[in-house]
């Protein structure tokens, strides 16, 4: 797979994560259309990725499993971003 592509993945599987706990819409709202910017600008949309991943809260999740789903993809995603951006 493909950076490219598993930036889309991992974002899409944080944003299940939020929306299946419903926690967090603003920021869920955000991230959407980054799957979308990423097939044309990968690097800015993991730079507004990376922005906005300190909003997110792990704690926040009150079920183990999703939580634990969510900080997954969130430790993923957050490296995916930094290797995109040579950080």
């Amino acid at each position: 797979m493909s950076v490219r592509g598993e930036f889309k993945r991992l974002l899409g599987d944080l944003i299940a994560a939020l929306r299946a706990a419903d926690l967090d819409p603003e920021t869920e709202r955000a991230l959407e259309p980054l799957v979308e910017r990423a097939q044309d600008d990968l690097t800015g949309a993991a730079e507004t990725a990376l922005a906005l991943l300190p909003k997110l809260d792990p704690s926040a999740f009150s079920d183990a499993e999703l939580r634990q789903r969510f900080e997954d993809s969130f430790e993923r995603l957050d490296a995916v971003c930094r290797i995109i951006l040579g950080r």
